[in-house]
């Protein structure tokens, strides 16, 4: 919708203009004018849908702009602005059908509310009553989404949706509350304990003085308004609603529902929502350390944060255990990794996330001899941490690689039959040339049928599949470690042909081998930094 502003007091009609958040209520146009004269010019070219004018103006003033306007747009929405309460001027805005006649100087808040008002009985004449209320069903929850979301940052606004919508009033000091159900975010079982949660605060006593906000499914927003700012007494009503949270997941699990996490902001006013929202956000963010069930109250000096973590990534002795196939030394590394990084607790989920995913990555390209089943299983936990990483408490990203490490070490252990070792032999010192099943076959003495069978029992993996894979962890490390023209790399791995190598690539590892040079030279340019 558009809006046209009309005043010759260029300090009132600039502090209607940007003293409120517009686009926040669906106002998408705000245009000016200085008099009567150059309003009627902006309103023929624009033709706003709400017109909000002063009566006493230069050349014309209100009324006659008012009529004007009804000439031309009888559905035009016009609210009359005076600073003189005079009887005459009330009934002749009265006759000429504006909508509200205001006093000058109108408080912002009521302006809010009477423009949010006007706005509705608009879209309302132009819809039937069921679509009507779908529409402020759906302006409801955009409202929430988009203020629990960060984009409002308007006090007036958020005052105004809040008492509007929910029938909240949020002056005052307000302490949020961000919940996740636990679990894994999916199932009706989510649903119920979500469900389950709401009638229990409902049922209360806080709901008397709090509104709950569902984000979706499987997280909630709790706002509750404190009585005073008394210090004292906040650091005992939030006593009281850690209690009370705890009591809540008692009766949760008794009921045989899943339990919940909580992060608990410190008191603050509405006009720093923002801070607020932050602030319950980081104290949930805790729940990766301590664990499903817990709650937290926001501490500045437990804000994890969001940096990458280099570790092990550029470790030397790690590398070269890893480059020998130690896995036993490997394994008791990033055992000792994961323990220091608990013991610190100060990274975010998203950045432990990210460093294991990294390391279980180098570990595919320096152990080039994966079998192709291992090769699968590891990328598959990369992507199911990358998936599941909301979900995951540190502990399980710890066992996740720790996992993937002993599924590698036994499945190394498993020894070859001669006929194998020779294959693999064979196939790691002319992988760079053409290599085929009768090739193998011939030189260790069997039919092609049999090898082939022999290869896939023994390695898991068919022997195209295996060179394959072996052709592009050897391209990996060379687009890693060289400065060779990634062509160049193609071919000294044995690829004949450029384009059909960077699609095997992108196959395999889910991206281009530019990417990774790309990448590789991000990394040391930030490292450099």
């Amino acid at each position: 919708m558009k809006l046209l502003i009309v005043d010759d007091d260029e300090q009132i009609r600039t502090g209607i203009q940007e003293g409120i958040d517009w686009s926040a209520l669906g106002i998408q146009n705000v245009i000016t004018a200085a008099n009567g004269l150059e309003a009627l010019e902006r309103f023929n070219e624009h033709f706003p849908e709400i017109v909000i004018t002063d009566v006493r103006m230069p050349g014309m003033d209100g009324l006659e702009l008012l009529r004007r306007i009804k000439q031309i747009s009888p559905i035009t929405r016009v609210i009359i602005l005076s600073g003189f309460n005079e009887f005459e001027y009330l009934k002749a805005a009265i006759q000429l059908d504006a909508v509200d006649y205001e006093m000058k100087p109108i408080k912002a808040r009521s302006l809010i509310a009477l423009i949010q008002k006007v706005k509705e009985d608009i879209i309302r004449e132009r819809m039937t009553n069921q679509e009507f209320n779908k529409y402020l069903q759906s302006y409801k929850n955009n409202f929430a989404t988009e203020l629990l979301a960060g984009g409002i940052s308007d006090r007036l606004i958020i005052l105004e949706g809040l008492q509007q919508y929910f029938s909240f009033d949020a002056t005052g000091t307000l302490i949020g509350i961000s919940v996740i159900i636990d679990g894994n975010g999916n199932g009706d079982f989510i649903k119920t304990t979500a469900d389950k949660m709401i009638d229990i605060f409902e049922n209360s006593e806080l709901s008397s003085r709090g509104l709950c906000l569902k984000i979706r499914e499987d997280k909630l927003f709790f706002l509750l308004k404190t009585e005073t700012i008394s210090q004292l007494y906040c650091q005992q009503y939030i006593s009281e609603i850690i209690n009370r949270l705890r009591m809540w997941n008692r009766e949760l699990k008794s009921n045989g529902l899943n339990t919940f996490s909580a992060g608990i902001s410190n008191p603050i006013n509405v006009s720093e929502f923002i801070v607020l929202l932050n602030q319950a956000h980081q104290a949930l963010a805790v729940r990766f350390y301590k664990g499903n069930g817990s709650i937290h109250l926001y501490s500045k000096m437990e804000e994890l944060q969001e940096g990458a973590i280099s570790g092990l990534l550029e470790n030397v002795e790690f590398k070269s255990y890893l480059a020998r196939g130690d896995l036993k030394a490997v394994g008791l590394m990033v055992h000792n990794e994961f323990e220091h990084l608990k013991s610190g607790s100060k990274y975010s989920r998203k950045s432990v996330s990210a460093y294991s995913r990294s390391l279980l990555q180098l570990i595919m390209i320096t152990l080039t001899n994966l079998p192709g089943d291992i090769f699968d299983f590891v990328q598959g936990e990369i992507i199911s941490l990358e998936e599941r990483s909301e979900y995951l408490s540190f502990n399980d990203v710890e066992n996740i690689v720790l996992n993937v490490l002993g599924n590698i070490e036994e499945r190394l252990s498993k020894k070859l039959s001669p006929i194998m070792v020779r294959a693999e032999e064979f196939i790691h010192r002319n992988f760079t040339h053409e290599l085929t099943v009768e090739m193998l076959s011939e030189y260790i003495g069997k039919t092609p049928n049999y090898f082939s069978h022999l290869f896939k029992r023994e390695l898991g993996i068919t022997f195209k599949e295996y060179v394959t894979r072996l052709r592009i962890s050897k391209a990996k490390e060379l687009i890693i470690n060289t400065n060779d023209l990634i062509y160049e790399i193609s071919e000294k791995v044995g690829f004949s042909d450029y384009n059909y190598f960077t699609q095997v690539f992108k196959k395999i590892e889910g991206h281009p081998p530019a990417f990774l040079r790309r990448k590789e030279c991000s990394s040391l340019d930030n490292t450099s930094k």
